[in-house]
């Protein structure tokens, strides 16, 4: 058995890329916090031996010793044959970016660390269903139950990932919360729930990961809901409110075409996760041969703060949606928001206590004055 082994929290084989153009013939996330390794010549040709599983010739190759060791403190390889992370096949990346395929194989690996569940929607995926013509995403979307957000953005951010925070972040009111992206350059959408999903967040959670398939990532081997789930998440994308404006013609039939791509099962899973109330007109358009009517459907809790346009009012329907017990503390958020919300909002970081004093008062009169006016 060779007494060294491939290990990372992704890989990919750059070979055919662009990137192999400027030299590249690996790129691999090491397994401790630290940015992607590009491999080339006998770095990479070990690497390579090592992830065939045929390395015994490495250890009585002087200059193979010292690359072995080399890789060794980059994080990349180990003498543990029975490592978590170890990488036994490697592959070409099917992403646009090979950068954001290490992103999504980063989060499940550091995900489960921290025994996390997780499934990935929207972006590729999508695409690769054929539910989106676009192929490419800015960023990464992902899945966790209620709770898991704050455990997966602090673990984040030794990788470099700072969590954008909002009053309403921790209470239900938020369905994502944001890590804006550091030297990887891939923001983070860590969402805990969906808006037009109107069962709870834990229920709807386990819903969709029991509808969800494997597809892999820079090596890793990644959950993503299946076509009927990630078309209603796509649907209700086109349609929900976006900071007072409803939905219009172009939004709803958008909707529609993303539900027949998915196919009638859609139906049975609106139902399942109550989305039927955002998705009832583009469900009968999608489905005109089905009786799709919904007379008892009620706006989810989030609809109507969604709806509205001023942004104080927009915060004070969305305090009316949060349980008694933690509404004082988001007041409190709202009235003299820290220092990492004002950062959130565009405040810059090397403010001073008296800049970020001055713009939190600012804040609360500019809001007083919107609250003493009609919405």
């Amino acid at each position: 058995m060779p007494s060294w082994t491939a290990v990372a929290f992704g890989a990919l084989d750059l070979r055919g890329t662009e990137l192999e153009e400027q030299g590249f013939e690996l790129v691999v996330v090491p397994v401790h916090p630290a940015s992607p390794v590009f491999l080339m010549g006998a770095g990479a040709e070990v690497w390579r031996t090592l992830v065939s599983a045929d390395a015994s010739g490495l250890d009585s190759d002087p200059e193979a010793e010292g690359i072995l060791t080399t890789l060794e403190e980059m994080g990349v390889a180990t003498r543990d044959p029975s490592h978590p992370a170890r990488i036994e096949e490697l592959g070409r990346p099917w992403l646009t970016s090979p950068l954001h395929e290490l992103v999504y194989a980063l989060i499940a690996r550091v995900a489960a660390q921290h025994s996390i569940d997780v499934f990935f929607i929207k972006g590729p995926t999508l695409h690769a269903q054929g539910l989106r013509d676009r192929e490419h995403s800015g960023d990464v979307d992902c899945w966790v139950r209620p709770g898991d957000d704050l455990r997966l953005a602090q673990a984040m951010r030794e990788w470099g990932w700072t969590p954008l925070l909002s009053p309403f972040t921790g209470t239900g009111v938020t369905h994502s919360l944001t890590l804006a992206a550091g030297e990887w350059g891939c923001a983070i959408d860590v969402h805990t729930r969906y808006p037009g999903i109107d069962v709870d967040r834990g229920e709807a959670f386990d819903a969709v990961l029991a509808e969800s398939e494997p597809r892999v990532f820079a090596g890793t081997v990644c959950a993503t809901p299946r076509r009927a789930a990630h078309g209603i998440i796509a649907a209700l994308h086109s349609v929900r409110p976006f900071i007072g404006t409803p939905a219009g013609e172009p939004h709803f039939e958008e909707a529609a075409s993303v539900l027949v791509a998915a196919g009638p099962e859609t139906v049975e899973m609106a139902e399942r996760l109550n989305a039927v109330y955002a998705l009832e007109a583009p469900l009968q358009r999608a489905f005109p041969d089905l009786d799709l009517a919904y007379p008892d459907a009620r706006p989810p809790a989030d609809w109507a703060w969604r709806l509205t346009g001023s942004a104080p009012h927009r915060h004070l329907r969305a305090l009316r949606t949060v349980p008694l017990r933690q509404r004082p503390a988001v007041l409190g958020r709202l009235i003299w928001p820290s220092s990492e919300v004002l950062r959130a909002a565009g405040e810059e970081p090397s403010a001073s206590w008296a800049s970020r004093s001055l713009s939190r008062v600012r804040r609360v009169l500019s809001a007083a004055v919107t609250l003493a006016r009609r919405p």
